[in-house]
């Protein structure tokens, strides 16, 4: 579908019938908004309350919303939108709304001028979070999309996590399109017949080798194949997902394991929730903890649809390109993460029994435990609980570091340490409120005196908006928990992820774990049978392609090889072959051992192998035994900040590592 948007010469783009004054909106645009000379004026002018009314209702239809929308616009040469009679060109459209997002991000002057009217109630916040509307989202991902090579050549300059991670707010009837919809403009993905049409389909060799070497071609090209399976069930379409960015995430860097997965993307992919059907005897479709739907997205639009609100807080992981925090240090993803599925049919609890599940296993440890938590935020406002927590005495007291670090997850708006000014401006912003009260931040935000206090406090209702104040268990720090976080929640820092995480430990019956073996003994032997006959197969193949000749051609060319030798002197500076002597320590054959030892191993002068003890402190008791706990598994509650911990502290410490079951 892009290939035939982008050899359009015009993409008419069709926003419906007229109403709700749009031609007042598109003259608006390309008389007043783009008439630079008086840009500023025109902001602060509350003679144009009605102008604006109208271009919000304009850049809220539905069109704006479609998640498909991306391709028709990002790769048209031109397009232009259509509104009953009255047309714009897009790139003036895309300049307009691209003006408006820098002011009323940065200064909020427009909200500003609508607060001054009365038909709308004096509305100090009309037009919501501009930032966060998809129009905004669609010009400004677009305009950054393609890098321009030649004037008919674009490359991709987004990967696929980073699409389906930024833009959440785009809809689709099917949800499989959450992320197939962004395959043909992500820089890491190609449809696999795409491929195979260039690079397979014109070669005469044999399948096996066609195979390795797009296996090897595979590490080293940016665009690779990307299966679509639209008969899949939802969950594992996810989970398809989740295993891509993680295989394609550079493994050198922390990772968001999809929340966040970042992640991984644990972590900050936001994923739409259908239910979806699968066959009776894999059990009832579900999505795993690990992959967050859009109920735990920052934004959506209000009751009203008419502006895009805040409901949840900012995601702490980021986005896949520009990491906020580093818990986990340098410490990555390692070889004992994978993913397993199976149906639960025995638990304990009846709601969970017919029931598919995916189960995450990565390494990591556990850092604490939740003992005391407090009332979550609503609308973003600082409880009074939590004053009490950190014993805040109001005006004359004393501001604690781990109290204002906290408020804003030591961060600044852009992800950036926080100004030095802001231990100050929170100060003086709790000694606003009402001594024994909730501190109201939206008040001060929207009605206060100090604007730079205002900026602050949206940082802390970015960061606080939803969540619970914690402190843990056995170092006593202060933090920030989700919203359904409980006491006794375990704290946790992944390998690979970037910030910690709170899990909740669920035991598993005896008949459960005995099952969850069945089931994987049964799916490895299905995978050993599978492989066998693939070698099979690969074998005819060969011996039926195999020229007649070639056996007695390899023959005489083995005997004409070959040669005899004397039992004479060695040669100067030849060193005879040790010969090989086949016997047996602990009931394992050694020939390799006294042809001069494997890597890692020597013989002593008993002819009794010895190995390397750094290899047996790897292998043996130590990282290659380490596996989960059977009848323990977890649910991710979520992402959480801890004081102090975010940036590798905990890593300098010695913890035990522990392969978590993440269900």
């Amino acid at each position: 579908m892009a290939a035939i948007y982008g050899k359009a010469e015009t993409v008419y783009v069709w926003l419906g019938e007229e109403s709700d004054d749009s031609w007042l909106a598109m003259d608006f645009i390309k008389n007043r908004v783009l008439n630079l000379k008086d840009f500023d004026r025109l902001i602060k002018d509350e003679k144009v309350i009605a102008e604006w009314r109208a271009l919000s209702a304009l850049i809220k239809r539905p069109w704006f919303s479609r998640r498909w929308i991306f391709q028709e616009i990002a790769v048209a040469q031109q397009a232009i939108l259509l509104c009953g009679q009255h047309e714009i060109k897009w790139q003036e459209f895309a300049d307009a709304i691209s003006l408006i997002n820098e002011v009323e991000t940065g200064t909020h002057r427009i909200s500003h001028v609508m607060k001054t009217d009365r038909e709308l109630g004096h509305m100090p916040d009309f037009f919501g979070d501009v930032s966060a509307l998809s129009a905004t989202k669609l010009v400004e991902v677009t305009n950054n999309l393609f890098r321009k090579i030649t004037r008919n050549e674009r490359q991709a300059r987004f990967s696929l996590e980073y699409l389906v991670s930024t833009l959440t707010t785009f809809e689709s009837s099917e949800p499989r399109d959450t992320v197939y919809a962004f395959l043909a403009m992500a820089r890491d993905t190609l449809p696999k017949t795409t491929l195979e049409r260039s690079l397979i389909e014109k070669w005469g060799w044999l399948e096996i080798i066609k195979e390795k070497f797009i296996g090897q071609l595979s590490k080293r090209i940016i665009s690779q194949p990307y299966f679509v399976d639209y008969g899949l069930p939802l969950s594992d379409v996810y989970v398809q997902f989740v295993q891509w960015a993680i295989e394609k995430s550079d493994k050198s860097q922390p990772e968001s394991l999809s929340e966040e997965p970042d992640s991984p993307t644990y972590g900050r992919v936001i994923l739409s929730q259908k239910e979806s059907p699968r066959p009776l005897e894999e059990g009832q479709d579900t999505l795993p903890s690990w992959i967050p739907t859009m109920a735990r997205a920052a934004f959506g639009m209000d009751g009203t649809g008419q502006k895009m609100t805040r409901k949840n807080a900012d995601a702490s992981v980021g986005l896949p390109s520009d990491r906020i925090y580093s818990a986990a240090g340098t410490r990555v993803l390692t070889e004992k993460f994978r993913i397993e599925d199976g149906v639960t049919r025995s638990s304990s609890d009846s709601r969970l029994n017919g029931l598919h599940y995916h189960s995450m296993f990565v390494e990591g440890f556990v850092l604490d435990y939740v003992n005391e938590l407090k009332y979550p935020s609503q609308q973003g406002n600082i409880p009074s609980d939590w004053l009490k927590l950190v014993r805040w005495k109001g005006r004359d007291g004393q501001l604690s570091d781990e109290f204002w670090r906290t408020l804003v997850a030591d961060r600044g708006p852009t992800g950036g340490n926080a100004p030095r000014y802001y231990p100050r401006l929170v100060a003086h912003a709790l000694s606003q409120g009402v001594q024994g009260d909730s501190l109201n931040t939206g008040n001060i935000v929207n009605w206060g005196n100090c604007s730079i206090v205002g900026e602050v406090l949206r940082r802390v209702r970015s960061t606080i908006w939803n969540r619970k104040m914690m402190r843990t268990e056995h170092e006593k720090r202060l933090g920030l928990a989700p919203e359904l976080a409980r006491h006794g929640d375990t704290i946790c820092i992944l390998y690979g992820c970037s910030v910690p995480v709170l899990l909740r430990r669920c035991t598993k019956t005896a008949e459960e774990v005995s099952e969850e073996d069945q089931q994987r003994q049964k799916k490895e032997e299905e995978k050993r049978k599978e492989a066998a006959k693939k070698i099979i197969r690969v074998w005819r193949h060969f011996v039926a392609t195999r020229p007649a000749s070639s056996s007695s051609l390899h023959q005489a060319q083995t005997k004409g090889r070959k040669r005899k030798r004397g039992p004479g002197p060695a040669e100067p500076g030849h060193r005879p072959k040790k010969q090989l002597r086949t016997r047996s320590i602990h009931g394992r054959t050694i020939d390799e051992v006294q042809a001069g030892g494997g890597a890692g191993t020597r013989v002593d002068n008993n002819g009794e192998s010895q190995g390397n003890p750094e290899e047996a402190n790897a292998t043996g008791s130590g990282r290659a035994a380490l596996e989960s706990d059977p009848g323990v598994y977890y649910q991710l509650i979520g992402e959480c900040y801890v004081d102090g911990m975010m940036n590798g502290e905990a890593i300098s410490s010695w913890h035990t590592s522990t392969l978590f079951e993440i269900r």
